[in-house]
C-alpha cells in the first residue's frame, strides 16, 4: 500500500505539472529545442557520470536486451493486429508507431525519476537509446509509408547518428567506460541544467494535450487496442523477459514502467508532415498520457 501511495502522490505531481496551456508557439519551439539539444544530453552525462559503473557498462549489452526484443515484437503484432482490424491505410502505420514506441524521454524519465529517484536516469537512457532507434529508423517510416511521402530513407539514419541525445549516450558510455571523470566545474554547470528538464518536458507535454483538447477526445476500437499494447502487453512482455534473463531490482522496475508509457510525441508530428491520419495520431497520444497517469500506480503495485 506504500508503494501504491507513493506512486500516486508521484503521478499527480507529473500530471500537475503538466497543467497548462500558456505557452506560444515560440515558448514551444525554445523549450523542446533546448530540452533535445542541451538539457536532455547535459542530463544524460550528469546522470551517467553520478549513477552508472564500469561493471554497469559492461553488463549494458545484457540490459539491452529487452526493449531489442520488446519493441519489435510489438510492432509486427501490432501490425499484424491492424491488418485484423482493417485498418486504413492512412491509420496503419500510425497505428503501429502508438502500440509499439512509448514516451521515453518526456513523460517516462519524469516518471522514473519521480518514482525512484537520479538514480534510474543511467537505465532510463539505456532504454531510450534503443527506443530512440526504433522510432526513428521504424516507427517514422511506418507513418511516412502510411502518409503521400514514401517509406525509409537513409537520410532518417544520418539524422538518428548525429541526435545530440544520441551522441550525448555514446559519449556517456565511452567516458564510464574508461573510468574519465569529469571536472566538478562542468559537473556543477550539468547539474543546473539536469534540475531544468523534468518540469520543462512536463510543461511541454501539458501544451501539447492542452492543443489537442481533451473534449476531442474518445476511445475508439482502434485506440482501445493501441491502449492494451501500450499497457498491457508491453510491459507484460518486459516483466516476463526480465525474469527469463534474471534482471531484477530497479533495472526491471525502471523498464516495465518505461515499457507502459503513452504514445511517443513524435507520432503526431511525423503523421502531420506525412499526409498520415493526424488526428488519430492526436487523440492517441493525448488519452494514452492521461491513462498512464492512472496505470502506474497500479503497475507499481505488481513489480
Amino acid at each position: 500500500m506504500e508503494t501504491f501511495l507513493h506512486a500516486v502522490a508521484s503521478v499527480t505531481i507529473i500530471l500537475l505539472l503538466t497543467a497548462t496551456g500558456w505557452m506560444t508557439v515560440q515558448v514551444k519551439t525554445f523549450i523542446s529545442r533546448y530540452l533535445m539539444t542541451v538539457g536532455i544530453p547535459v542530463m544524460l552525462i550528469y546522470g551517467m557520470q553520478n549513477n552508472l559503473t564500469r561493471a554497469d557498462v559492461l553488463a549494458a549489452p545484457r540490459l539491452l536486451l529487452i526493449p531489442l526484443l520488446v519493441i519489435p515484437s510489438c510492432v509486427v503484432m501490432s501490425l499484424l493486429a491492424g491488418r485484423l482490424m482493417r485498418l486504413p491505410h492512412r491509420q496503419l502505420g500510425v497505428f503501429v508507431m502508438m502500440a509499439a514506441m512509448g514516451n521515453t524521454i518526456f513523460i517516462g524519465l519524469a516518471m522514473c525519476i519521480e518514482l525512484f529517484g537520479d538514480i534510474a536516469t543511467p537505465y532510463v537512457m539505456l532504454f531510450y537509446l534503443v527506443s530512440s532507434c526504433f522510432t526513428q529508423l521504424i516507427g517514422i517510416p511506418l507513418v511516412r509509408w502510411s502518409g503521400e511521402a514514401g517509406g525509409f530513407s537513409m537520410q532518417m539514419v544520418w539524422k538518428f547518428l548525429r541526435a545530440p541525445t544520441v551522441i550525448s549516450v555514446f559519449l556517456s558510455l565511452l567516458l564510464v567506460g574508461l573510468d574519465i571523470h569529469l571536472p566538478s566545474l562542468v559537473m556543477s554547470y550539468a547539474k543546473y541544467i539536469n534540475n531544468t528538464v523534468t518540469p520543462l518536458a512536463l510543461l511541454l507535454t501539458g501544451c501539447i494535450i492542452h492543443e489537442i483538447g481533451l473534449r476531442s477526445l474518445r476511445l475508439t476500437p482502434t485506440l482501445g487496442v493501441m491502449m492494451v499494447f501500450r499497457f498491457v502487453i508491453s510491459p507484460a512482455l518486459g516483466a516476463a523477459l526480465c525474469a527469463l534473463l534474471g534482471i531484477g531490482g530497479l533495472v526491471r522496475s525502471v523498464y516495465v514502467v518505461e515499457l507502459a508509457m503513452p504514445v511517443v510525441t513524435q507520432t503526431v508530428v511525423a503523421a502531420a508532415e506525412y499526409g498520415a491520419d493526424e488526428q488519430l495520431a492526436a487523440q492517441g497520444a493525448a488519452i494514452s498520457t492521461l491513462a498512464c497517469f492512472v496505470v502506474t500506480p497500479v503497475l507499481m503495485l505488481l513489480l
